[in-house]
């Protein structure tokens, strides 16, 4: 399986992993370049970088440039290209942090553009789940959903569990649940949710 993990400039922490191809999204690159972790190629408009540092940037990868004045976010590019080059699974890292306009560009990727899309940050997760099965291992703290569309929901294993509960999106009461020991089990009948994992206190 291919696996792709974009850097974005909001990223902190760059996680290390050694079975993801690394992506610089625009200035995340520098990042990439300054914790000498190879990337695959850079995307962006790079409009926050010198002409200085595009030009080392030049020297480290391929480069993707786009114009300054166009109709998608840099991250939306990137994802974008990374479906066409056949990733499986996409991580966009720095997704949840900075300025809330783009956060909420990003949760509208997943939403309804990219479904199989992880947005994460250092201390929160954000994925889809749909109709099905899905078993969630206890990495945070906290463990919230909202239904995208009339949902019917069964959770075991956590702290506030329910069974065969209807929500739909004007409901809240999936807020700030928690895994009670080392994993849980989600189960939709029909529907999909916003599955939000955080660590934030």
């Amino acid at each position: 399986m291919k696996k792709a993990l974009l850097i974005t400039p909001m990223s902190k922490n760059i996680i290390q992993d050694d079975s993801y191809d690394y992506i610089g999204v625009d200035s995340g690159a520098l990042l990439l370049m300054e914790a000498k972790i190879p990337m695959r190629f850079a995307v962006g408009d790079f409009d926050s970088m010198t002409e200085d540092e595009f030009q080392r940037l030049q020297g480290a990868c391929q480069i993707i440039r786009h114009p300054v004045q166009k109709n998608e976010t840099d991250s939306e590019l990137a994802v974008s290209l990374c479906k066409k080059k056949g990733y499986d699974e996409i991580v966009l890292y720095g997704a949840l942090s900075g300025r809330i306009d783009h956060t909420f560009a990003n949760i509208r990727l997943l939403m309804y553009r990219y479904p199989h899309l992880v947005l994460l940050d250092d201390h929160q997760k954000i994925t889809l789940l749909s109709k099905g099965e899905h078993v969630i291992k206890k990495a945070y703290t906290h463990v919230s959903f909202f239904a995208l569309e009339d949902t019917i929901i069964t959770l075991e294993g956590f702290t506030y569990p329910l069974y065969k509960e209807p929500i739909t999106v004007k409901d809240i009461f999936c807020v700030s649940n928690s895994i009670v020991h080392e994993e849980a089990k989600v189960t939709l009948d029909i529907g999909k949710v916003l599955c939000i994992q955080s660590n934030v206190k």
